[in-house]
């Protein structure tokens, strides 16, 4: 049974499980994740088509998710490994690398606020995937 949160060396554990997966690059790619998400929704829920802010924002999307790529790679490079299939950890990091991109490429050819709908559920989208690839590395529910 969960009892407390403790923050200890850069990490959130929940003591009494194991949840430990939550380093900073995995939180920035959730808050991001998560924030572009609802950004767009509120603009497609107002009627709005993709526009500055909302393509902005995936672009931010797209670097922050280009940066934890280069983390992961340059751990595994590094001589790290993860404790999870170092397959399918690739096979979602090289997915959630191609999210945002084709997210964005999409909604340059649809203008209506469909396409920013589009662009919210690539937010959600990284932010899922941002987080399984972190619980692949740490071993988080592999069996």
């Amino acid at each position: 049974m969960i009892t407390s949160i403790a923050l200890s060396g850069g990490t959130i554990g929940l003591s009494g499980g194991s949840s430990t997966y939550l380093d900073g690059w995995t939180i920035a790619l959730l808050v991001t994740g998560l924030v572009a998400a609802g950004v767009c929704a509120v603009a497609g829920l107002r009627g709005h088509g993709p526009g500055r802010i909302t393509l902005g924002i995936t672009a931010v999307l797209q670097a922050v998710v280009a940066v934890v790529f280069g983390v992961y790679l340059a751990r595994s490079l590094g001589g790290d490994s993860p404790v999870g299939p170092a397959w399918e950890l690739w096979a979602y990091l090289v997915t959630v690398l191609m999210v945002p991109a084709v997210a964005w490429v999409w909604t340059r050819t649809d203008s209506s606020r469909w396409g920013t709908f589009v662009l919210a559920l690539a937010g959600f989208v990284v932010a899922v995937m941002g987080a399984r690839s972190a619980q692949i590395w740490y071993g988080v529910g592999v069996v």
